[in-house]
């Protein structure tokens, strides 16, 4: 089955654990946040904010690996109730709880205290992250509470015990109001954080980067309901500058050896859940592209590469020995977690420009096209390779998974990245720009399943059908809300559902998924 509660890694900070009742919120989208009695008032943000990084990076890079098995990455073989896409409302009730109690509510705090003491890079950091949490959270649901969440410990007059659903409209409004406030306040002058930023070190240059490029995430993801927002708002942010602008300024997060582990490193310590999807060794061997070595590992009986058929019953006649794990490199305990990257961007610029929304001095859509390709495979090089998996062998995931030290992958070339950029099915043709972006972008997001599986729902490519023994006719398109909500905030939810044609199903198109 699917493991619903994967572990969430502690650093060694002091851990600010607010109560259930604060589910979040504030009077004006997310900025304006109210004080909660419960918490501490005199926390340090330098103790919260690794805390609630750890917790936020952990459960989008592990804790929402389910998208894995709907985008087909991956494949069930011992515990196939996801893969067959038998889906309990229950199953959403801890990552719901997490996004707003571990990680919202601790990101509020800091930016309570960093409003009051007139801190504004930790202001910045705390609304830069609640807003790529908060794109999460709605781009899985739809409606959400945004605006009357976590109000639940306010004073009396603020209190909110049941918060309304917020539309999947007005909240993607809200996050580029909220990422241009906190664009604008970042003094990239002074650092409010060292190492206890996890992710850049107080880097506020870069935490503007991130921004910068979080914006452009969110208007293409409006690519097809508000073509004319996403139009606009993307010229506006190139015209500007000040995003991603090489694979040095992504945004990840490292991770250290057991017990801070990457998520799927701990996943993997003592059973085996899932395997390398058919779909991704049919697709990548018909494009000989070279992330397959790095994507998965041979099999148990031969050195080759063979994947599982997504959406089969427990077993099927396949055994761990005879189909391919998941690649060393994204299992080892160091391998960065990922939030965005530079080859996202210019996959973003090449698709406006091929939309005939953006103009890039000297550069074709075809030229920004290739250069994503190639940022995303520089992700891999030897030296990448080299410093997640010299310290991998022996590892009890290593061992789990019957891994050998003697078939970790090579390190992707230039040569090889310019051999694959000319192959058919490879290569630009601006009549095709969908279906090459669309399956592209598939590729790169792999082992980030959760922005994989949106943008497959967005761009629609590649085709994608369910297994043999899926239990829907079509491959999932949302989660159903928590059965959490259906006890606690029932006539909120219903509404919500109501917003969703009434169907708070799988196979429901979340707003922007026309």
């Amino acid at each position: 089955m699917f493991a619903m509660f994967k572990k969430i890694n502690t650093p060694t900070a002091i851990v600010i654990v607010i109560s259930f009742f604060g589910m979040i919120s504030c009077d004006n989208g997310f900025e304006e946040v109210n004080s909660n009695p419960n918490a501490n008032p005199t926390a340090d943000a330098r103790y919260v904010l690794p805390y609630a990084e750890e917790a936020a990076v952990d459960l989008s890079v592990g804790g929402l690996d389910i998208s894995n098995l709907y985008v087909q990455y991956y494949s069930n073989l011992l515990y196939a109730s996801s893969g067959i896409y038998d889906y309990s409302p229950s199953s959403s009730n801890g990552h719901w709880s997490t996004f707003y109690i571990n990680i919202l509510e601790n990101l509020n705090q800091i930016e309570i205290a960093a409003e009051e003491t007139n801190n504004v890079n930790q202001e910045a950091i705390a609304v830069i992250l609640k807003t790529w949490i908060a794109q999460n959270m709605t781009d899985l649901w739809g409606d959400i509470p945004y605006t009357e969440a976590n109000l639940g410990n306010a004073p009396l007059e603020q209190k909110v015990i049941n918060p309304k659903y917020d539309s999947q409209e007005s909240i993607y409004e809200d996050l580029i109001v909220q990422l241009d406030h906190a664009i604008n306040i970042i003094d990239e002058s002074s650092s409010p954080f060292g190492s206890e930023d996890l992710i850049y070190n107080g880097d506020m240059t870069k935490w503007k980067k991130f921004a910068t490029s979080l914006k452009l995430r969110v208007y293409m993801r409006l690519s097809e309901v508000k073509p004319g927002v996403a139009q606009a708002g993307i010229q506006e942010v190139y015209t500007a500058g000040g995003y991603f602008e090489s694979n040095s300024d992504n945004a990840l997060k490292p991770y250290l050896q057991y017990p801070n582990n990457h998520p799927d490193n701990e996943q993997y310590r003592l059973r085996e859940d899932d395997k390398v999807s058919a779909t991704v060794v049919d697709n990548l061997s018909a494009l000989n592209d070279p992330r397959l070595r790095i994507y998965a590992a041979p099999t148990g009986q031969t050195s080759e590469i063979i994947g599982l058929p997504v959406g089969l019953e427990q077993g099927a006649g396949y055994t761990n020995s005879n189909v391919s794990p998941i690649g060393a490199y994204f299992v080892a305990p160091t391998t960065p977690g990922v939030i965005m990257t530079y080859s996202e961007v210019l996959f973003i610029f090449s698709e406006a420009s091929a939309r005939g929304w953006l103009d890039v001095p000297g550069k074709s859509a075809g030229d920004l096209y290739e250069e994503a390709i190639t940022a995303n495979m520089h992700m891999y090089s030897q030296e990448k390779l080299d410093a997640v998996l010299s310290s991998f062998p022996g590892d009890d995931t290593y061992n789990t998974l019957g891994l050998k030290e003697s078939e970790f992958p090579s390190g992707i070339t230039d040569q090889e990245i310019a051999e694959y950029l000319q192959q058919p099915g490879v290569a630009w043709n601006p009549s095709q720009w969908r279906e090459l972006i669309g399956l592209q972008k598939w590729i790169k997001f792999y082992n980030q399943g959760v922005q994989g599986w949106h943008e497959w729902k967005r761009l629609n490519y590649p085709v994608l059908e369910p297994g043999r023994d899926a239990l829907l006719d079509e491959v999932p398109k949302r989660w159903i809300y928590p059965l959490s909500e259906q006890s606690l905030n029932g006539d909120n939810l219903s509404q919500a559902v109501s917003n969703l044609n009434g169907a708070d199903d799988l196979t429901t198109h979340v707003w922007w998924d026309q």
